[in-house]
């Protein structure tokens, strides 16, 4: 047996009805989140800084970056701004993609962390991944929530929405599983390093190449501490 060779987060830069997936796994490739519509292929340069609001919103725009200045909006029709906002009804959003070079020893995990060292999160610290109980309910969830599949794309790839739409107080201490099968998970989970994660039903089939249809999205507010944040969302996983 074998660790896997490549496993990495692909996004829809086209439609629900032709999806393109492309890769934002990976070296030199990233997420960019704005406060507004931003015409793609913008250098990170000159990317626009989002004014932190006078209440919790959800950061509205997505986009996906293969280099510092190439990239495309989620669901998009890759027009020069037409990126359009966040929207749950946009089913086949973004996926985690392995190939079949390794075997899962256990269902694989989805969170997110500050920094590629993977370290510990804070809860109501005020940043971007501790949140701030003010702004993200209860326990201090992050600001950053995902939605799951409960399946593998090769069972069925996502075919509706999930049913309900992320909210900044969406979270759940610990660790959130879709259902198995053809279904999301009913309300959406913060994703707060090993603090608050999402993992798969099951343990995917053995050097298989498969995919795994995910949702994800961002909010801030008043209460977050203003920085430059990096967000590193990581597929866990342990291997045989």
């Amino acid at each position: 047996m074998a660790d896997f060779t490549l496993i990495k987060m692909d996004a829809n830069d086209k439609t629900l009805v032709a999806p393109n997936w492309v890769a934002v796994g990976g070296a030199n490739t990233e997420i960019r989140w704005a406060g507004v519509a931003t015409a793609k292929d913008t250098a990170v340069a000159a990317w626009p800084a989002m004014i932190r609001p006078a209440a919790t919103a959800a950061v509205p725009y997505t986009y996906a970056y293969s280099a510092a200045a190439t990239g495309n909006g989620f669901i998009s029709q890759q027009g020069a701004v037409n990126c359009p906002a966040f929207d749950k009804g946009n089913y086949l959003w973004a996926r985690w993609n392995w190939d079949n070079t390794g075997t899962f020893a256990s269902a694989p995990i989805w969170t997110a962390y500050p920094t590629n060292a993977h370290g510990a999160v804070t809860p109501n610290d005020g940043t971007l991944l501790g949140g701030k109980i003010a702004d993200t309910g209860a326990a201090g969830y992050s600001y950053l929530k995902g939605n799951a599949y409960g399946r593998v794309v090769s069972a069925g790839e996502a075919a509706a929405a999930p049913a309900a739409a992320p909210v900044v107080t969406d979270g759940t201490v610990g660790v959130i599983s879709p259902a198995a099968g053809a279904n999301w998970i009913a309300n959406f989970q913060d994703l707060q390093g090993d603090n608050d994660w999402i993992a798969f039903p099951a343990t995917p089939a053995a050097t298989t190449a498969d995919q795994w249809n995910i949702e994800f999205a961002l909010f801030t507010g008043p209460n977050m501490t203003p920085a430059l944040y990096v967000v590193v969302m990581s597929l866990k996983y342990t291997w045989t």
